[in-house]
């Protein structure tokens, strides 16, 4: 008889602090159409048309984008806490690749919100983008590079120093304030995951580190959650431009 105590990987307080990070800001736009009158609006437009014009189809564009992201992020952050809530914290071991179903789906669910999040910042970015008439091309618009610029300009409306400032602010493991170098942990983390290994596997020595630890969900949903407070303080800006 396993008489072992059964204690969950993540707890009641640290899945609370979670949930309230995830949902702390909420976009409450899903498109920007132009209403006509009589229940009617345009939905897109064909030839030529005013820059603004375009530019409110292009906003649409990636709102609706965004809130895409935004649910699927959420929806996988949400279940990855879920699994992990199933998962022993006597028993777990980061050192080996002999896991846990519930383990291994907490993983699964763990890569696919750190990818779309992080595609939020590349969203922001394109707002960015048409906000303040950067005029990038669509494909070419990456927000390291977007913010750096915006840094180095006299926009007033955001506080591109504060953002910038977090982005590049470095992680240390030896530091151990959790909330310090966030998105450098998380940049680092996609980094390995795209061009190493899997998450779940640390059979070769120089990947001990990448196999996820439990605070890395809390340092997506941290990431999660200030951009988001960029999305729609920009949101905010845009609406006051065109309504």
């Amino acid at each position: 008889m396993n008489n072992t105590k059964f204690v969950p990987l993540i707890n009641s307080d640290e899945k609370e602090i979670i949930i309230q990070l995830i949902n702390e800001y909420s976009i409450d736009i899903k498109n920007l159409y132009i209403n006509i009158g009589d229940g009617k609006y345009i939905s897109g437009i064909l030839g030529s048309a005013d820059k603004s014009i375009k530019n409110h189809f292009k906003y649409n564009h990636f709102i609706e984008s965004i809130n895409d992201l935004s649910e699927k992020t959420k929806l996988s952050i949400i279940r990855c806490i879920s699994e992990y809530e199933k998962v022993n914290y006597y028993g777990y071991n980061p050192m080996t690749n002999s896991i846990s179903k519930e383990e291994n789906n907490a993983y699964y669910y763990m890569e696919n919100a750190l990818f779309r999040e992080l595609i939020l910042w590349d969203s922001l970015a394109q707002l960015y983008n048409i906000y303040f008439d950067l005029n990038k091309d669509v494909s070419k618009v990456s927000y390291k590079k977007i913010i750096k610029e915006l840094l180095d300009s006299n926009y007033k409306d955001v506080d591109f120093k504060q953002i910038y400032n977090y982005i590049y602010e470095k992680f240390d493991i030896s530091n151990k304030d959790i909330d310090v170098g966030i998105h450098d942990y998380i940049c680092n983390l996609r980094h390995q995951m795209t061009h190493r290994y899997s998450i779940a596997i640390t059979s070769l020595s120089e990947n001990t580190n990448l196999r996820a630890m439990p605070d890395s969900i809390y340092k997506i949903a941290k990431d999660y959650n200030i951009v988001h407070k960029y999305i729609n303080e920009i949101l905010n800006l845009i609406i006051k431009k065109i309504v």
